[in-house]
């Protein structure tokens, strides 16, 4: 095989070759230059000749493109588990956790190297069994456990100490690194990992090992990633390359994350971006390091993430409608797509769409789809004029002004692939690893108020910084908290009022009148202590979720069943992370209720249809905490400018509010087109699946959902509640 060669330069011409999209870009190629109908009988040729082979299995098909699990093993592992072994496979019962990379084993052995370990974590990659993490007390119990760590994990070379307190080696399988903590009560740590193709070798540090999640915090307030996008400074050419001046003049984007950070660590590939833009068009650029680079999606408008693909994410109008996705594989295969809501609000994933003059290109830096060499990897460069996007948002600024926001975002979507057998295959029933610039935490990437701010400046790139721009939105001081809080409920009489138009939206929520009847609503939000409160009453512990131990997002400690405390400080900030029913349980459990979408913009918007609860002043950050300005929730009531006439406080903005009410068109709206619509369509179809209606923005929402008609479907780390009686 030592003559095959393969065009790992695809472009939107293929070397010269037809500007179709549809067309195929990585025919094999053998001994230099031939036709497409020579190289389809030299394939046929081969295929006879590897089925005439011993590998051959009858009809299971070739012995190299048949699944085998035993070739995804490595030696030693852990407890007589080999590295790569598929967590379905696993001889213990395993728990899935909030970060999906991390497992915990139900039936769990703390007994270890002859101690007992404080936490045992393992991390996943892909599925498979990617390293173990073992933390324990003390460093006379790191110094003997180390010793066992050594005999069973006899190094191949030198042992090498690093440090005092930290030393590593390896064997032919398996990385061990010791960390031997300075005091006798503080943790110190034994970490184990797979020196495996599919990971990184010979990483002189631990590489993508997962924290317990009793210490995966940060004590941090957040901030978005954002990019100033200045003018192109010079001529490009769409052929892959990105070595032009005007990219050279333009800044990388950090390295893409996780899209669980920082709750998972760094990924273990590099990827990175560049953004410049023109008066007619955005550029993009991006490389992907890349060791394999692999693919074999041609036709247009198929799904890409079923390669290792690349994704790019507009939202021109930052209001998390009428946005944008491309994604595009190794072969130059590009995927087009229009969202005309986010997913979490009935969304259409419109594949119909196409942009008629977008240009795209790729260069491979080594060879595509050959492993048996080590590529660098692969570069895209992605042209995409205005007037592509102006159809399906003729709301966005063309071309862009200095200090227009766009929200952005990258994915790349990176899968297992097995390199043992003469064919590589990718890994059967094994989920991706989506890595991206801009987190999102929870890993759904349809939350455009969680992705990155493109600023757009008018100077050239490559000239002089706009500091103006490069110094904006700054994180602010919080307001000092209050002081007392009157806790009784605020009686709203019955009105007819007029519900929306959603700002953002009223094709499908157009304004309405409804009647209300009169109610009574919590002057303030649920806080942490009074949801701990309801858990210590015992038998509850199913409205308990895993992420509410976060201290920097919530602060709720499980100390065992029933039992639960508040981390100092927290308590008077809102519960985040509780589902609908958790929060109609605590309702309940107070003879109260959660209010009805109709109810809350009520009580919102008066019976005079405010635009904000405050009235029609404008939204600043002095009324309301929302789009990042303080990095997390706040203590309820720490706004009393934002406050309603009738005394309810933050109903604009710190967490979405959940209600009772289903995500349905307003009377008169038009009906959504529910998920999907694609010209190739080759996934299940879902059922419709109508989600809650939660109100109000939060800290992450950006400033056009702000006003008190617009309708939300989706919460996380930035959704809570409050309550009502009839």
């Amino acid at each position: 095989m030592s003559g095959l060669q393969l065009n790992h330069g695809a472009t939107d011409r293929v070397r010269g070759g037809s500007n179709d999209p549809r067309e195929g870009s990585g025919m094999v190629r053998f001994f230099g230059k031939c036709d497409r109908s020579m190289a389809r009988a030299q394939t046929i040729l081969l295929l006879a000749f590897l089925m005439a082979a011993p590998g051959y299995t009858g009809s299971n098909g070739p012995g190299w493109l048949r699944f085998e699990p035993e070739l995804l093993l490595s030696a030693e592992g852990f407890r007589d588990v080999a590295w790569c072994t598929r967590s379905a496979d696993m001889p213990w019962k395993m728990q899935g956790t909030f970060i999906h990379g991390l497992l915990r084993r139900a039936d769990e052995d703390l007994d270890v190297f002859g101690e007992r370990a404080q936490h045992i974590t393992y991390t996943y990659r892909n599925s498979i069994l990617y390293g173990v993490r073992i933390d324990l007390i003390g460093a006379d119990a790191i110094r003997r456990a180390a010793s066992k760590v050594r005999r069973e994990y006899d190094p191949l070379g030198e042992v090498v100490v690093v440090n005092d307190h930290e030393q590593r080696w390896q064997t032919a399988s398996t990385s061990v690194w010791i960390t031997t903590p300075p005091h006798a009560d503080s943790l110190g740590q034994i970490y184990l990992w797979g020196r495996d193709r599919k990971f990184p070798d010979d990483s002189p540090t631990p590489v993508y090992l997962n924290p317990p999640l009793e210490r995966n915090n940060t004590y941090a307030r957040y901030q978005p990633r954002q990019y100033v996008i200045y003018r192109r400074s010079g001529p490009i050419t769409l052929d892959g390359s990105i070595n032009e001046k005007a990219w050279q003049d333009a800044a990388w984007t950090e390295p893409f994350e996780d899209a669980q950070s920082p709750y998972c660590p760094l990924p273990w590939k590099m990827t990175r971006a560049k953004i410049t833009w023109d008066d007619e068009a955005i550029w993009f650029a991006a490389q992907l390091q890349e060791e394999n680079v692999w693919g074999h999606i041609t036709k247009r408008d198929t799904i890409s993430y079923w390669d290792n693909d690349f994704e790019i994410f507009i939202d021109p109008t930052a209001d998390a409608v009428n946005y944008f996705e491309f994604e595009m594989t190794a072969l130059n295969q590009m995927f087009d797509m229009w969202h005309e809501n986010d997913n979490h609000r009935n969304a259409l994933a419109d594949g119909t769409y196409n942009a008629p003059n977008m240009r795209h290109a790729v260069q491979v830096q080594g060879t595509l789809n050959y492993h048996h060499d080590i590529d660098e990897g692969w570069t895209v460069e992605v042209m995409i004029p205005y007037a592509d996007m102006t159809g399906r948002n003729p709301d966005m600024q063309v071309p862009p002004r200095r200090g227009d926001q766009w929200r952005l975002n990258f994915s790349r979507v990176q899968f297992m692939h097995v390199y043992t057998q003469m064919f590589p295959y990718l890994l059967p029933y094994s989920p991706v690893e989506d890595w991206v610039w801009a987190s999102t935490f929870i890993g759904d990437l349809h939350i455009p108020e969680m992705w990155a701010r493109g600023l757009f400046s008018d100077l050239t790139a490559g000239v002089v910084l706009d500091e103006e721009l490069e110094l904006s939105h700054p994180m602010l001081a919080p307001p000092p908290p209050p002081s007392g809080q009157d806790t009784s409920m605020v009686w709203l009489p019955a009105a007819t009022v007029t519900l929306g138009p959603d700002p953002t939206d009223p094709v499908h929520s157009p304004a309405h009148e409804v009647e209300v009847p009169g109610f009574w609503m919590d002057r303030y939000e649920i806080t942490i202590a009074e949801y701990a409160a309801f858990l210590n009453e015992g038998g509850r512990d199913e409205h308990y979720r895993e992420r509410m131990q976060s201290p920097e997002l919530c602060g709720l400690i499980q100390e065992g069943p029933g039992e639960y405390r508040t981390l100092p400080g927290r308590g008077d900030y809102p519960i985040v992370f509780a589902t609908q029913a958790d929060a109609q349980a605590y309702a309940a459990s107070r003879s109260k209720h959660l209010p009805s979408e109709a109810m809350w913009e009520r009580a919102a918007r008066g019976a005079e249809g405010r635009t904000y609860p405050w009235g029609e002043q404008a939204i600043n950050p002095h009324l309301a905490n929302y789009d990042f300005h303080y990095g997390g929730t706040l203590p309820v009531g720490s706004f009393p400018g934002g406050v309603t006439p009738e005394g309810i406080h933050d109903l604009a903005g710190n967490v979405k509010e959940w209600t009772t009410s289903i995500f349905y068109p307003y009377p008169g709206g038009a009906d959504y087109e529910h998920w999907f619509n694609f010209p190739f369509f080759s996934e299940p179809y879902p059922e419709k699946s109508w989600q809650p209606v939660n109100r109000g923005g939060s800290w992450t929402a950006q400033e056009k959902t702000m006003p008190s008609a617009y309708r939300d479907s989706h919460v996380a780390h930035n959704g809570g509640f409050r309550c009502v009686r009839f």
